[in-house]
């Protein structure tokens, strides 16, 4: 017992603790703001796509093989979630814009920041946990920025709404401009082709790749303003609730039903049980959703995340499924 909770200790703490100390360098002011707003730039459109090129480029295809019917899984269940979401949240919320940010909220996680990292540490061996979910990334993130596009389009205020046909060309817009979706194809390809980089490409790669973590882990620690949970979180927290602790209960049960093991369900579990994206709020305000609410979420998700996922992974475990 005592060597699962030390386990599960050493697969959470460090990625929070690099989140803590962004929060604390940013407030002690040794690092501006300014610092981080670029890191995230730099982060998503250079150093985590060479990480996920990286991480593909180093499977096989047996492995690519073996992931079809985890890449199956987590995509039809985010798609469930999704439909289910649409199908109760609006009979509960009235508010439009809160519809929106709140259905967002409680499907879309935060996979590429947080997945990556948990999923090395439960699975250093040859790598296998970063891979898998690099492999299982790119449907996934098709997906949820479809699903996403689609219902903050839905529920948005009637001044910026856009019509079908603009909504369809922005969501392809969006899938074909994203850069970790990008990468991921283009290591499938490489890894696929047996195309090997030359030894001076592989080494910028690498090097880029291994500042991600921390540079992208501190600035989600640089982004939290408690302040933001000042004033009616109730709801907020009830769709924290649902995307941390709900999601991936039902998620792993009927996992460990259909016979998933080991690594495939500890990334289950990663994918379903990560908090709100980041993104999220980002797309929420972009699109006149109530971004306070999606702050919100994506704020109490992650403080919430720490404990459900610690639980999750030493439940799993102790009962040797992991």
């Amino acid at each position: 017992m005592l060597d699962n909770f030390v386990f599960s200790i050493n697969a959470i703490l460090p990625v929070f603790i690099m989140v803590a100390l962004g929060w604390v360098l940013k407030n002690i002011e040794f690092l501006p703001e300014s610092f981080f707003d670029h890191a995230d730039k730099f982060v998503f459109k250079i150093a985590l796509p060479c990480n996920l090129f990286v991480s593909v480029l180093k499977g096989d295809v047996s492995k690519l093989k073996n992931a079809l019917p985890l890449m199956g899984f987590i995509v039809v269940g985010i798609s469930v979630f999704f439909v289910l979401a649409c199908a109760v949240v609006p009979l509960i919320i009235k508010d439009n814009g809160k519809r929106g940010a709140f259905i967002q909220g409680i499907y879309r996680g935060n996979f590429a920041i947080l997945g990556l990292p948990i999923a090395g540490n439960l699975f250093p061996e040859n790598d296998i946990g970063a891979t898998t979910v690099a492999v299982v990334m790119p449907l996934a993130i098709v997906a949820v920025n479809v699903f996403a596009v689609i219902i903050l389009t839905v529920y948005a205020p009637s001044d910026v709404k856009k019509k079908p046909l603009e909504t369809a060309a922005n969501i392809c817009l969006s899938i074909v401009k994203n850069p970790l979706i990008i990468s991921c194809l283009l290591g499938l390809v490489f890894m696929l082709c047996g195309i090997s980089l030359p030894t001076f490409a592989q080494k910028t790669v690498d090097g880029l790749s291994d500042t991600v973590f921390a540079l992208a882990l501190m600035s989600l620690g640089a982004e939290f303003y408690f302040s933001a949970l000042k004033g009616k979180v109730g709801t907020s927290l009830v769709g924290a609730i649902i995307k941390t602790a709900v999601l991936p209960l039902i998620a792993v049960s009927v996992a460990v039903l259909m016979g998933f093991r080991n690594v495939e369900l500890g990334v289950i579990l990663i994918f379903f049980g990560a908090p709100t994206a980041v993104s999220s709020y980002i797309m929420a305000k972009n699109m006149k959703s109530d971004h306070e609410m999606a702050s919100q979420i994506l704020l109490i998700s992650t403080l919430l995340c720490m404990i459900t996922l610690f639980i999750g992974i030493f439940i799993l475990k102790t009962f040797k499924l992991i």
